[in-house]
């Protein structure tokens, strides 16, 4: 006969909730810390990324004497957006494929030999301007594979704080005939091509203001007896995320842009598909916030990564020293250099940088 007093062992409900509590609590704890991890290890890779496209850079200046150019173009400095003559331009990326281990890319893509337009209408190279490129991506950032920026969402509600018609004139899409639309890999990293607030000198309009003070833009052949400031005193490459919170800054392309898609008077809004200017400051998302797609950003806690013109990576404070400038009224683009970070993406201001 079986005892009616036997002891049953087992959890109450009570002591289950308590259980749960505390490992909720401790997960709570943790998950911070591995969020912090995690992103660390994504920053690492972002370093990383920015070091093999800087040495790239080196290695396409010991082969051609000189740094890629920012984007070649056969036209004036002022093309209208309506002419058909030059639809697409190649941009320094596509330039240093070789050197970063995409010689076949740049095979099927006949840089130089094929224009960025025929690419586009022949299947093989659609699908090898759509293919991404681990060294360009931030692993970090939470932009598409493929850059859809622009047009798309001119009308849409989604853009902070209101939609706007200036998307329209950013397009980082490209075109094979002027009324297609056709996303090609995104870019994180953008060429350092000026100061100030305007692409026009970058775009090839010197003659107001001034040739650019940076080391890629319009056909442009820097060489390291050009940056009279410094090889360590000097940024090459920055930073653009595809959205910061709840604006999109838009990233780049790896490959190239097409004035045509852009609709616009000149080339001086699609260029920022490969180029970047500080604007009016890094990670900034309230002055003139449809214009912060020219400038650099990062998701990235505090800041964004740079690639110096000697090859080091470093990793700077979105409170750097900055006064924004407008470049109206100036004959040169360095007149108006007057802050760490206009220093730092001069190559020849001849001025002392400073701690950033």
């Amino acid at each position: 006969m079986r005892s009616a007093n036997r002891f049953r062992f087992g959890f109450t409900l009570v002591e289950l909730l308590v259980v749960i509590a505390i490992i909720g609590i401790l997960v709570a704890l943790l998950l911070p810390a591995v969020q912090a991890a995690r992103e660390a290890a994504r920053r690492m890779q972002c370093t990383n990324n920015l070091k093999q496209l800087g040495l790239a850079v080196h290695n396409y200046a010991d082969t051609f004497k000189s740094f890629p150019s920012g984007f070649i173009s056969s036209l004036p400095a002022n093309p209208t957006g309506s002419s058909t003559a030059e639809p697409s331009v190649w941009t320094w990326g596509a330039f240093v494929l070789p050197f970063v281990e995409q010689t076949s890319l740049s095979d099927t893509l006949q840089v130089g030999s094929r224009t960025l337009s025929q690419n586009l209408s022949i299947p093989a190279g659609l699908a090898a301007l759509q293919t991404p490129v681990a060294a360009f991506v931030c692993p970090s950032d939470v932009g598409p594979p493929q850059n859809d920026f622009g047009v798309k969402y001119a009308g849409t509600a989604d853009v902070y704080p209101v939609n706007s018609p200036q998307f329209t004139t950013y397009e980082k899409t490209v075109t094979s005939n002027g009324t297609d639309r056709i996303p090609i890999a995104k870019s994180n990293y953008v060429g350092v091509a000026s100061v100030g607030d305007s692409m026009t000198p970058p775009s090839g309009d010197f003659a107001p203001y001034g040739p650019p003070v940076g080391v890629f833009f319009w056909n442009s052949s820097v060489g390291f007896r050009d940056i009279t400031d410094g090889t360590s005193n000097t940024a090459m490459l920055g930073e653009r995320c595809y959205k910061l919170g709840n604006l999109f800054m838009g990233a780049g392309t790896v490959f190239g842009c097409s004035p045509l898609a852009a609709g616009y008077s000149s080339r001086t809004r699609v260029i920022n598909n490969a180029l970047g200017i500080p604007y009016w400051g890094m990670n900034q998302t309230v002055t003139s916030w449809q214009h912060q797609n020219r400038s650099f950003s990062s998701v990235h806690p505090g800041g964004a990564q740079f690639a110096l013109c000697d090859g080091s990576v470093r990793f700077i404070s979105e409170t750097i020293d900055f006064r924004g400038n407008s470049i109206g009224g100036m004959t040169s683009a360095n007149q108006g250099v007057d802050s760490t970070f206009e220093r730092l993406l001069s190559r020849n201001d001849g001025q002392v940088v400073g701690d950033f």
